[in-house]
């Protein structure tokens, strides 16, 4: 039997980045649903998107830029006060976590917690590692990119000797 494939309804996109998005929407965990959550989600190159999504794009969102001299990354952490954040490295990677205990908002009481890790490019020091948190909720990490090492242009031949005795 010959093996047939069947077309994809929605063919992607180029301009889609699939294997290292730089920008995670609708982390607005633990508010509350808006009619538009229920209605009938929409369909982008075959991928769902939640309707929230076009009208909140400023808001509960992770970003990630990388320029050639600077590597920033912003999280919307406006959920929790700044003594509820911490963000830390370890080797090459930055974690950023948030968690505060219950409290009483406008739909009942609520406890959030999370955790995002992000690996550290080549070219940035954990060391050198600049936090800021906006009056509006916005962390932003940033760090200066060096650049690595240049490859060393010596060849290293390394003659090995084996001693044949049949």
């Amino acid at each position: 039997m010959a093996e047939r494939t069947v077309p994809h309804a929605y063919p992607m996109s180029t301009q889609c980045e699939l294997n290292s998005p730089r920008r995670i929407y609708d982390q607005n965990f633990g508010e509350a649903l808006t009619p538009q959550d229920l209605l009938t989600p929409t369909l982008y190159h075959g991928y769902y998107v939640r309707p929230r999504i076009t009208k909140q794009l400023g808001r509960g969102f992770s970003d990630i830029e990388a320029e050639p001299g600077k590597w920033t990354v912003r999280l919307d952490v406006c959920q929790f006060t700044p003594d509820e954040v911490t963000v830390r490295t370890v080797d090459n990677l930055l974690e950023v976590s948030g968690n505060h205990s219950q409290r009483q908002d406008v739909h009942g009481f609520i406890s959030r917690s999370f955790t995002r890790t992000y690996i550290l490019p080549v070219g940035v020091d954990p060391l050198l590692l600049f936090v800021d948190l906006s009056h509006d909720g916005i962390l932003s990490v940033s760090a200066p990119r060096t650049t690595p090492d240049p490859p060393s242009t010596h060849t290293h031949i390394i003659h090995t000797h084996t001693d044949k005795t049949a």
